[in-house]
């Protein structure tokens, strides 16, 4: 496809703000159908009688394999087919099997249903950032994945608060099959409504490769730059903060304050999905400002959202009251998120125009290996371990020991990533 057989309408600023649009709501379904597990797990625990070990492999390991290992070969077709088809196939996969988890009578039984989740999630993210990298040049590119990333917190705000509200009012099978449901539908609207544009066309100063290298000379290329290796090993650390705070702590606000779930879900959509959002927005804006004078100045802000978050995560896990650990979690739910969009940008911008697809499945194939296999079924252990000792405190000091440490790793890598990327840019 050449920039001349595609329709004017493609590139409009109004056509390509309702491409980041749908994008985001995509994302949105993603993260909604995979977070809002958190807020069922006490009931799930209960109903089919699982340890937290067991929570822990559902939550993390039962769907970030495949998740994670799907993701390189389905962006390697997205680099190669259309984008938007496999984002469509993928969006209604996982829509599919979040409906049948509502099903589940076993431990077996939703975990093979989690699998085919992962499945279908695994064909969202790589294909979406390389539409948008296409759709967007580099000035807005930062903010642009910024708000694509949005679907995070705002899928983990309809998760929560909506929810934890149909589960205390009608059960947490209700819930599944109701966030199930409507991504069947968008499923469809973006099939009928989404276009491709040409690889590279917001990087015409770019010469890309003749063709898209084979996804082992991406890795080898890639990984030898030390921005992309302490960029993909730094962001490991801080989402497996994310993922084991996202997943632990509707159960932590129960166990430590005896709350109700609709309760929790409430407030957490608005003490950690909210804030989440903002940071998220303030920091690819901030990222594109300190951008202009260099491209370290983004990165180092990756350094500070991690070494700033740390001390108020202890804050929230060690408050005397749930309305003290409320408030407290609005901070680094705020600055924790910070480096998300730069994360993404400077993978982007290290890489090949016909390679982006495979390095953001890369990417996110080490991210969650690490922190989506180990994060949530870390914590259930270690809380597993500590139960006999600490109690119902168990949970909470699980969850210190587990950011306190990740942060601090986090940051030294981005720090290091930081010294590098002048010369690995493309």
């Amino acid at each position: 496809m050449t920039t001349s057989n595609v329709s004017e309408q493609a590139y409009t600023k109004g056509y390509t703000r309702y491409v980041l649009g749908l994008l985001l709501v995509v994302a949105t379904l993603n993260y909604a159908d995979r977070y809002m597990l958190g807020v069922l797990i006490p009931d799930i625990k209960n109903e089919l009688g699982l340890s937290d070990s067991q929570i822990g492999f559902i939550s993390g390991a039962a769907f970030t394999i495949v998740y994670a290992l799907l993701g390189v070969p389905i962006a390697k077709l997205a680099d190669t087919y259309s984008r938007k088809n496999i984002i469509a196939v993928a969006l209604f996969v996982w829509s599919t099997m979040t409906f049948l988890c509502g099903l589940a009578q076993s431990f077996l039984q939703l975990a093979v249903f989690r699998v085919l989740v992962g499945i279908g999630e695994a064909g969202c993210t790589p294909p979406s950032h390389s539409l948008i990298s296409d759709y967007y040049p580099r000035s807005r590119r930062t903010s642009a994945l910024a708000i694509f990333g949005l679907g995070s917190p705002i899928g983990v705000f309809i998760g929560f608060l909506i929810g934890g509200w149909i589960t205390q009012n009608y059960g947490w099978r209700i819930a599944l099959f109701s966030f199930g449901a409507p991504g069947l539908i968008i499923s469809a609207i973006l099939y009928f409504s989404l276009r491709e544009i040409p690889r590279g066309f917001s990087d015409p100063e770019v010469k890309p490769a003749n063709t898209a290298p084979k996804v082992y000379q991406s890795f080898k290329t890639l990984w030898a730059k030390k921005t992309f290796r302490h960029m993909v090993l730094g962001g490991s650390m801080y989402g497996l903060i994310m993922v084991a705070v996202l997943i632990w702590i509707p159960s932590f606000f129960i166990r430590t304050y005896g709350m109700e779930i609709g309760a929790v879900g409430k407030w957490l959509a608005f003490t950690n999905a909210v804030p989440h959002a903002l940071g998220t927005l303030f920091g690819g804006y901030l990222a594109d400002r300190l951008a202009k004078n260099g491209p370290r100045g983004p990165i180092l802000l990756c350094v500070f959202a991690q070494l700033a978050a740390a001390p108020f995560y202890t804050l929230v896990l060690l408050s005397p009251s749930a309305n003290f650990a409320f408030g407290w979690l609005i901070i680094p739910s705020f600055i924790g998120v910070m480096q998300g969009p730069v994360i993404y940008a400077t993978v982007q911008a290290v890489s090949d125009v016909k390679s982006r697809a495979v390095a953001a499945a890369i990417m996110i194939l080490i991210i969650n290996l690490i922190a989506g296999i180990i994060g949530p079924q870390l914590v259930g252990i270690i809380s597993d371990l500590t139960a006999a000792t600490l109690g119902t405190s168990s949970l909470a000091y699980s969850l210190l020991i587990v950011s306190t440490t990740c942060s601090i790793w986090s940051a030294i890598h981005f720090y290091l990533a930081s010294k590098t990327i002048e010369s690995d840019i493309i």
